[in-house]
């Protein structure tokens, strides 16, 4: 399996109670494939992972698998704050049919390094599956560098990083230092800005709506076509910077209509998308 190209970061839809809607979510696989999906990175943070129970996140990665059928790789995150816990997730994972599993570090207690290598070290001894780790200091208060990863690549099977962090010039030397792992970037908001550096892949949240555009920007990118690849990120941006200025996987959400996806709201404790909400993304333009 080698990890590349554009992986969109799959939302969870839900029905009206709440519950995990799985005819949507088989819907959403298959029109993102058709759409040129790379892979899937299954309950991740866009996926609401830790609103789901660990029920609930098996049931989406054998729900996606069985759909996909082999046609792209399934990435499973199977993050937790305990390094039992998440071993167990990645296990069922495995049976699941994921290709590759994935974690956040461990949040909340503000562990040692050490203790952090040690979580991912019980990840790996529990499958057979390689390793992507997560870097998104913003949310979990750990940064992964080229020094750390390191530590964690001695006791893992580590085959991608997803890295969602800004700090282009520690992508860089991450990319000279492992040439080998695929690089896969998370911030939709500047992948222009990390195609020089050399990156496999990417995997984004707003690739659930948006894959048809940044499909164009890498390969107006590839052609050599810069001027349209950057009018292109430019549009991605300002779309955006409505996203955010709401919530960007509620309105995400609520943007799959358009593409014949009933996505629902997030879950509680996040608010439902207001009525006025609903008006200003509805003038939301420029998605293909």
């Amino acid at each position: 399996m080698k990890l590349g190209g554009l992986i969109p970061a799959l939302v969870t839809p839900f029905d009206g109670n709440g519950e995990v809607n799985f005819p949507e979510l088989r819907k959403l696989v298959n029109v993102l494939l058709e759409e040129g999906a790379d892979g899937f990175y299954v309950t991740g943070s866009t996926g609401e992972c830790f609103l789901l129970t660990d029920e609930e996140r098996i049931r989406i990665v054998a729900a996606v698998t069985e759909e996909v059928n082999g046609r792209v790789p399934v990435v499973a995150h199977v993050g937790k704050i305990g390094a039992a816990q998440a071993a167990k997730l990645a296990r069922e994972a495995e049976k699941a049919g994921a290709d590759a599993v994935s974690s956040v570090p461990p949040f909340y207690y503000d562990f040692k390094f050490e203790e952090i290598v040690r979580y991912y070290a019980a990840i790996a001894d529990a499958v057979s599956l390689p390793m992507v780790v997560y870097n998104y200091p913003k949310f979990s208060g750990v940064t992964i560098t080229a020094d750390n990863l390191g530590m964690i690549m001695k006791y893992c099977r580590v085959c991608g990083l997803k890295y969602t962090d800004m700090n282009l010039y520690e992508l860089e030397k991450i990319r000279v230092r492992y040439p080998d792992i695929r690089l896969l970037f998370g911030r939709d908001e500047a992948l222009l800005s990390a195609l020089p550096l050399g990156i496999d892949g990417a995997i984004g949240s707003t690739y659930n709506i948006m894959l048809k555009k940044y499909k164009r920007l890498w390969a107006a990118f590839e052609s050599g076509n810069l001027e349209e690849a950057e009018s292109i990120q430019h549009e991605a941006c300002r779309v955006i910077d409505r996203l955010t200025s709401i919530r960007d996987i509620s309105a995400e959400k609520y943007l799959l209509k358009r593409k014949g996806i009933q996505a629902g709201d997030c879950r509680m404790p996040f608010k439902p998308v207001t009525e006025e909400e609903k008006r200003f993304l509805d003038e939301t333009d420029a998605l293909d």
